[in-house]
């Protein structure tokens, strides 16, 4: 079974000093992410989504190192929105205090 023919179980190695760069650098951004998803505060069926996600853009680096710069892009931008709605809705639930006011709300 081949893909782009070349077989499936043998990875081109990049070539240029900028590729190589290029990898390194969506790997970090990708180990990252793969670390913000796990500390996640959401049902495990989103987080299994989540991790796939991650999963098919570690695949896509392996034919097309830009398409994968952008599906992660995307997926953290989406990840950065929950996170703001999230503060968002927290802040509305749980005003904040004033040091010294012991008072249970």
């Amino acid at each position: 079974m081949s893909c782009h023919n070349r077989p499936v179980n043998q990875a081109t190695p990049p070539d240029e000093p900028d590729e190589v760069r290029l990898y390194a650098e969506l790997a970090t951004r990708l180990k990252d992410a793969h670390a913000r998803v796990r500390k996640l505060d959401i049902p495990d069926g989103a987080k299994v989504a989540l991790v796939r996600r991650l999963l098919v853009v570690t695949d896509a680096a392996k034919h097309d190192l830009a398409d994968a710069a952008r599906r992660l892009a995307k997926l953290m931008e989406e990840l950065d929105e929950q996170a703001a709605r999230a503060a968002d809705t927290a802040e509305v639930c749980n005003p904040l205090r004033h040091k010294g006011d012991s008072s249970v709300r």
